[in-house]
């Protein structure tokens, strides 16, 4: 193929964008409606594998049959002439954006974004499920970043098979699908449904949570000891809700793991984002800072206490959640030194912010109203004192999750 070629009379190749060990892709145009699109080629050298024109050719029923946001749309295919003979094409949305793996090239993506991505794929693969198509292929390379890191889209669905199937070797007798990925029932060649792709997701969502993938290994063999003997290490989020959800996807039996993407979608969506490092303390070690921080306050050092529960609210706010009652209770102490150490007026903003977060305890919003009544005559009879700026939102960050 080269640029200026046109394809079925109809699709003009004007750049490469990038090849593979079967296709090579083009951008091209649509000139009959002069829409961008991007166009696959099988290579030339793979024209007589009746293997592999079977995938290219399947790919393109399977994925054209699928309307998913977040399915990288297929809107045609057919077949060209070359030197060698008839070699297969397909026509897709053209996508602007990168490959997850590149991205995490870069490093860790922010969590609350990447726990976005995996939201996305979630609806991607329950979309393929409820049509009867598992992907068997679900990797960071098959995962496109679009629309400046907002969406997250499934492509490649070439090696797609319907869930009543069985997988089966290819003529080398190799397994099918890409082995840090691959599902332990995906290497005994047994039957495979939608709980294979929710494993090769897990994989995935560990990746982007920590960086890394849970299994490393030199060859495939090893590959295929640890996806169907080894645990992995549990993923530090400080919501338990996610080490746990990964431990399930991750599972060696697919009964063990979540029934379908839906549900793991519904579970990704309440989980609160954030990571932990190595050497953050441990919510019971944040308590005991903040007990000392009160005693120096009794003691007379109010100033002192405020310094030191300014500094620790943030590490509340990041490892125990910015609703926890353990962070909202250390931010009501801040705001009790804060009106000692003579700034009542900093005190009763502080408080007013406290009476109206949402996920507080009745118990906790009638404490923050109590004092903030009491702090606000202190004011207004002794004065608002030193100005400070002391800020709920700025103190516990954070945001609303979407997607």
């Amino acid at each position: 193929m080269e640029k200026g070629e046109v394809l079925g009379g109809r699709f003009r190749l004007e750049q490469e964008l990038g090849r593979g060990g079967f296709g090579v892709v083009w951008r091209a145009t649509d000139t009959t409606i002069d829409r961008p699109v991007a166009v696959k080629v099988l290579l030339a050298e793979h024209a007589t594998d009746r293997e592999a024109v079977s995938r290219f050719v399947r790919e393109a029923r399977t994925a054209g049959g699928l309307n998913n946001p977040h399915i990288v749309t297929v809107y045609d295919y057919g077949w060209t002439e070359s030197g060698s003979g008839k070699i297969p094409y397909l026509v897709m949305e053209l996508v602007r954006g990168r490959a997850l793996s590149e991205v995490l090239k870069d490093g860790r993506p922010d969590h609350k974004q990447g726990l976005r991505w995996m939201r996305h794929v979630c609806k991607a693969l329950d979309a393929a499920h409820r049509s009867g198509i598992v992907h068997r292929d679900i990797k960071p390379e098959n995962v496109m970043i679009v629309e400046d890191g907002e969406r997250a889209k499934v492509l490649d669905f070439g090696i797609a098979r319907l869930v009543t199937q069985t997988v089966r070797l290819t003529s080398t007798g190799n397994v099918v699908g890409t082995v840090p990925y691959l599902a332990p029932e995906c290497w005994s060649g047994g039957p495979v449904d939608g709980r294979a792709d929710l494993y090769a997701l897990g994989i995935m969502l560990y990746e982007v949570c920590t960086g890394t993938r849970p299994f490393r290994a030199a060859s495939a063999a090893e590959y295929m000891y640890k996806h169907l003997e080894e645990v992995p290490p549990r993923v530090r989020g400080k919501d338990p809700a996610l080490a746990g959800l990964v431990a399930e996807l991750l599972a060696k039996r697919p009964g063990q793991r979540p029934a379908g993407a839906a549900e793991v979608l519904e579970r990704l969506r309440a989980i609160r984002p954030g990571m932990l490092r190595p050497d953050d303390p441990s919510p019971e070690q944040l308590r005991r800072r903040a007990d000392r921080a009160w005693r120096h306050g009794e003691a007379g050092e109010a100033a002192e206490a405020v310094e030191i529960l300014t500094a620790l609210v943030p590490d509340f706010a990041r490892i125990c959640g910015p609703e926890d009652p353990r962070t909202l209770r250390t931010c009501h102490d801040l705001a009790l030194w804060l009106a000692r150490d003579g700034s009542p007026g900093a005190a009763a903003a502080l408080l007013d912010e406290l009476a109206q977060v949402p996920g507080a305890t009745p118990e906790a919003r009638a404490d923050a109203r109590r004092d903030l009544a009491y702090w606000q005559r202190e004011a207004a009879r002794l004065g608002p004192g030193r100005p400070r700026a002391v800020a709920l939102a700025a103190l516990l960050g954070g945001g609303a999750q979407d997607g």
